[in-house]
Parts: structure tokens; sequence; C-alpha cells
């Protein structure tokens, strides 16, 4: 066997080569440029790699015809028409060495972990996630290139320049990158950013350079600089989760390494990033790369030929968890030197990152919706429970479905814990109270045609728990909607909605993005189970209660609407019906009596659409 081999990683900024020997020590490195077949073509991608293992093999003192073997790892090398290509310029290049080649992350996977195990992030001037499972299963997320992919340095860069001219023409806020943009490019004013655009339109690696500036101003508190930030970051650590989940990662500790210029050159862009992972990944610990890609793609070379080396690296230990909802947010940090509109400026940046997390939970929430609404329409009920803010969330939900969609309070209700005093005084105790949790569901007897949705940011609160377990063991559908990945509630409930917001603006404020995306899930659920009931035709509110002149104005206006008419014939259809306004918008266009109306709709559990079929075509909903 001979004695070395090399290993080759480049990417859309550098290339890297170094000769390993076959107890894995490392001989030479050596450089080149960038070497992405889709930025420079293949006749510089592969005179760049040439460079990078001609300075390896100088520096090693070694003839490269020696070499054992090499692995040519390239970002923009993931198809078979791709590697064939690299294998047979390497070919002609190395013609008596074994070449393997494969795509840049599974070397950096091997090289910054040290086995072919775990999930590598990397944010570069391009970005993917890539991952491999013990039983040797592979998985992606991005690398799709710079016009595609968020979160690498192109991406941000793009998004700084589009910040810059908003900012200019009045559609965007103003912020501190336009000043820095314009010193970094030499330009006065921002209008000379157009022609640079257009000029270095195909530059990515001069586009790129721009994301440290973003950083920068992110890191002084900049609005619109972290919100590039927060949505790049996030955009990384969805990748990561995305092959987690692919890979059947997400539920326990995995080697996650996270590197690229982007991550490595800027600790608190990495710290960003780790956590928006541990966020969703609370069970792992990112770590910087313990050997380069060149190395990894050297370990690959030496598997090419039948030879194992062995890398060293350890998984960081494992510490007490510390909850995503209760850790200091990395983006907020000095939160009380920040001016008026720095502060409600993160704020705003913090919200939007809530809200995003509920799209991954949609499935779950229709599902949710799909399991409810049968219940419902058997006669069941709806009950929200939860402590403290989610409590009142829940009761503000319930209480807006009568006079909204015209139900019965005791059929869509809220319970907190501490009772209604908790409702206007905060009764912090009253959430570790397990047995509360369990006999307040036991007051309402519960049975199997309800649901029971609990409400908890952290996803541990004794009192909810107590009350899922009560609920499930009466039979009825449990829900839970938690704030955390991998909480305690998560094994007592039947369907949970994960909604992993991660810190908030004040470190363990709940009641802030926590309490958004839970209220703007409730909306979700009630508005679809209601929707399904027959509580809304077309998108209008048919059920209403026109309890007060400004209900009675928009049940006029409702029923001009449906039915095409003006609002005078619209109060005179109420009149005839008792402000009922299906029973008037039936009997408005069948042109039949209100007492016929209500009958048809009687037939049809409620639903308009149905009620309004020919009689021999009315099915129940």
């Amino acid at each position: 066997m001979r004695g070395f081999v090399i290993g080759v990683d480049g990417g859309g900024t550098k290339t890297e080569a170094v000769v390993v020997d076959s107890e894995g020590r490392i001989l030479g490195r050596g450089h080149g440029g960038a070497s992405n077949p889709y930025l420079v073509g293949w006749t510089n991608t592969m005179a760049e790699i040439r460079t990078a293992v001609i300075n390896a093999a100088s520096d090693a003192g070694i003839n490269v015809t020696q070499a054992a073997a090499i692995t040519l790892a390239l970002a923009g090398v993931d198809r078979p028409a791709e590697r064939k290509t690299l294998w047979r310029l390497a070919h002609v290049a190395w013609p008596q060495i074994p070449v393997r080649v494969e795509n840049d992350a599974l070397a950096a996977l091997v090289g910054g972990a040290g086995t072919k195990y775990g999930i590598v992030v990397i944010a570069g001037t391009g970005m993917i996630a890539y991952g491999v499972n013990s039983e040797g299963t592979e998985a992606r997320a991005g690398g799709w290139g710079r016009h595609v992919d968020r979160g690498s340095a192109y991406a941000i860069g793009i998004e700084a320049i589009r910040a810059v001219l908003a900012g200019v023409d009045g559609t965007g806020m103003a912020t501190c990158l336009t000043d820095s943009l314009l010193k970094h490019l030499g330009m006065i004013t921002a209008e000379d950013l157009l022609p640079w655009v257009h000029e270095h339109a195909d530059q990515t690696e001069k586009i790129a350079k721009l994301a440290p500036l973003v950083i920068a101003c992110a890191q002084d508190g900049d609005t619109v600089a972290a919100d590039i930030l927060a949505q790049g970051a996030d955009a990384l650590a969805h990748a990561a989760w995305t092959v987690a989940r692919h890979l059947n990662l997400d539920k326990g500790p995995f080697p996650i390494v996270l590197t690229g210029g982007l991550l490595h050159n800027h600790p608190f862009f990495w710290n960003v990033v780790t956590q928006a992972i541990q966020t969703r990944l609370p069970s792992t610990t990112p770590t910087p790369p313990a050997h380069s890609a060149a190395v990894g793609a050297a370990y690959l070379a030496w598997e090419y030929i039948g030879h194992t080396i062995v890398l060293e690296h350890s998984m960081p230990p494992e510490g007490e968890r510390v909850w995503a909802t209760e850790q200091p947010n990395v983006l907020t940090r000095h939160l009380d030197m920040r001016t008026p509109l720095e502060i409600v400026g993160l704020m705003h940046v913090e919200d939007k990152r809530a809200v995003h997390t509920i799209h991954p939970a949609l499935p779950t929430i229709a599902a949710a919706v799909e399991a409810i609404v049968p219940r419902m329409l058997r006669g069941g009920r709806l009950i929200y429970i939860g402590a403290g803010t989610p409590g009142r969330l829940g009761i503000v939900d319930a209480s807006e479905c009568p006079p909204t969609f015209g139900v019965s309070p005791e059929r869509v209700t809220g319970i907190i814990a501490g009772g209604k005093e908790a409702l206007f005084s905060a009764q912090e105790g009253a959430e570790d109270d397990e047995p509360a949790g369990r006999q307040d569901i036991a007051s309402l007897g519960i049975g199997e045609l309800d649901t029971v949705v609990g409400l908890s940011a952290s996803g541990r609160t004794p009192y909810l728990i107590g009350a899922l377990q009560e609920a499930r063991a009466r039979g009825a559908l449990t829900i839970a909607i938690v704030c955390n990945a991998q909480t305690p509630m998560d094994s007592e409930a039947e369907l949970v909605i994960h909604l992993p917001v991660g810190p908030e603006v004040i470190a363990g404020s709940t009641r802030l993005k926590a309490g958004t995306a839970q209220k703007l899930v409730l909306n979700m659920l009630s508005t679809a189970v209601m929707v399904h009931m027959g509580k809304v035709y077309d998108n209008l509110m048919v059920d209403v209660q026109p309890a007060n002149q400004k209900l009675r104005t928009r049940a006029q206006r409702i029923l001009a609407t449906a039915c095409g008419i003006d609002e005078e014939a619209a109060r005179e259809a109420l009149e005839r019906s008792n402000w009922n306004v299906k029973v008037a918008l039936v009997s408005t266009l069948l042109e039949c009596s209100p007492e016929e109306a209500r009958t048809r709709l009687q037939e049809a559990n409620g639903h308009v659409r149905v009620a309004l079929q020919p009689s021999q075509e009315q099915t129940r909903p």
C-alpha cells in the first residue's frame, strides 16, 4: 500500500488539499481558488484543484503520482452526470491514481464529526445541511444554488442590498446597512448600488462579502439587519431539523457540526444559528469541526481503497437542559441600552420568527380540526385549559365563539389554573398543582365526545399534565399546544402541536412570542372547526348574533353581500326572519318562506350551502 492519499475540498470561495498518511497524520496542505463548477466552469474548477494539489504535494515533499488515492469533494457536484464529468477530468490529470468523487458535504461531515454519522451544516458562500444515520441513510436540505438557498453569505448579501434600496425608496425602514454598504463599496449615494448590482450580479463572492456587514449591524441592534440575520439563521436551523427528521435523529443526541466561513469567522452569527438549532433539536450541541473537510476527503480516499484511519472527535458532554423559552436571546442582548425604535423593532423581528414556526405545524393543526369536528357535530365540547398567559388566551378564544359563530358558551369554553381570579391577577403557584388539573377536568364531566386542548409554553406544566391525563382517561380527544420541542406533555396528548418559538425578547417572558404563536393557532382551530360545522357560508359570518347595532349592521352587510341585494332589502329580509342571518339568506336565495328556510337548514344540519341544494340532493354533512 502506498503511504499517503490526497483529499480535496472545494467550494465557491476556495479549494484546499491535504496529504494524509495511513496513520491519519497530515503531511502537507495546499490551497487554490474557487472550484464550484457552477460558478467558475469545469476548466477553472480543474485548474484550481490541480493548483491546490500541487501546493499540498510541495508542502509535504511528495510526488503526486505516488498517491494511493485521491478524493475530490466539491460543492456543485451532486448528480451522477456532474460526478462523472469531474472523474473524467481527474482521470486525465492522474490516470494511474484511483479517484473518488463526492459532494463537499460528506467530506465536511466526516472531517467535522470524525465519522460518517450525524449532520453537518455548511454556511459559506453557499449552504447545505447534510446527514447520515447509523443505517447509512443519507439526507440533505439546501445546496441547490445561490439563487435558491437561504442562510448563505450570498443570500444574506442579496437581502442587504434589497433592504438598503427599500430604505431609499421608502418601502422599507432606514437602516445602518446603508452607510455600511456604501462605505464598504466606496460609494457616495445608495443610487450608486444599482449599476454595481447589475455589473456584479454574477460575481457571487463579491455579494457574499456583504454578509459580514449585516452581522455587524445586527449585533448593534439594527432592526433590518437583525431581521435578515434571523431569517438566515432560522433557514439553516430548519434545514438541520428537516435532515434530522428524515433520518429519525430528531429525538436524541447526535453529532452536529457547523462549518463554513460565515459561521467559522463570525461568532455572533454562530451563536444565533446554534440557538436556532437547539430550539428545534434540544438534545444536540452544535460543535465546530474537529478537522477540515479536506481531511474528511482524505479519510474517504483511504476508505475507497479499503483502509480505515481514525479521526479523533468527541461528543460534547450533556448538561442540564435549559428550555429554549427560558434562555436569553442572542439577538436581543443589551436590550436595556436600546432606543425605543430598536426595542420595538427587535420585538417585531422575533414576532415574525414566532409566526414562521407555525408553518411546519400546519398538518398537525389540520389533523386536530379533522378530529374535533365529528365530535362537535355529535354534541361534544371544545375545552381549552392552561395556566397563566396560555390559560387567558384559551378563555379569550372561547369567549369569542358565541358571538362570532352562534354556539352556546358551554360548547367552547376555557379553564385557567387558579380559577377566575387568575384572569386578573397572576396565581403563579397554580400551575404546579397537578391534582387541581385533574379535578378541573373531572368537574366538567368530560367524556369521549369532548376535546381538551392543553396550552403550555414550556410543555412541562404539572397542572396541564394532570388535566391531560384525566381527560385521556375519560376517553376525550387530547391536544397539546407547546412552544418547546421534546417536552413532557408530548406523551400526554394524542396530538401535539409544536411551536418552537425559541428564546423570548426578554428571557422567560412567554407572554410574548409564545403567546402570539399560541393565539394564532387557537384562531385556526376554532375558525376551521366552526367552518366545517356550517357556521360560515363562503367566507361570511352567517351565524353572527346581531345583539347590538354594530352587529345588526354587520348582519345586513353580510346578507346583502351573500344575496346580491341592497342593505335595505337585507334589513327587511332579516326582520322577516327574526334576525337570523342563515334563515334570511336561504329564504332570499330560494325565494321561500322563513319557515321553509328554517326547515331546510335543520335538515342540512345548519350548512347553508347544503340547504340551498334542491331537496332531493340534500345530504346531511
